[in-house]
């Protein structure tokens, strides 16, 4: 059997303060397996980055909060969001 195109996504991630510092971008466009979540992605990423742990982070798909579990479909925005701090 071979590999095809509708078994993969494309999803652009975004990253914020610290997290673009470590990537060196603002935002990727990144292919993924179908049904990939943010715990995924974000496995992923990090072998590629070796970025934080999550615990801190929160996330956004499309501008909405939601959870680590949450399904992605084609076309996602995801945001890793680390946590703010002020003085």
């Amino acid at each position: 059997m071979t590999e095809n195109m509708s078994d993969s996504i494309n999803i652009k991630i975004q990253y914020f303060a610290a997290l673009r510092e470590i990537t060196g971008c603002a935002c990727e466009t990144l292919s993924v397996p179908v049904g990939s979540n943010p715990k995924t992605v974000y496995q992923q990423l990090n072998n590629q980055y070796d970025l934080p742990t999550q615990k801190r982070l929160k996330i956004a798909i499309n501008d909405c909060f939601c959870s680590w579990e949450s399904v992605l479909t084609s076309d996602d925005t995801l945001v890793f969001i680390p946590p703010v701090t002020g003085g």
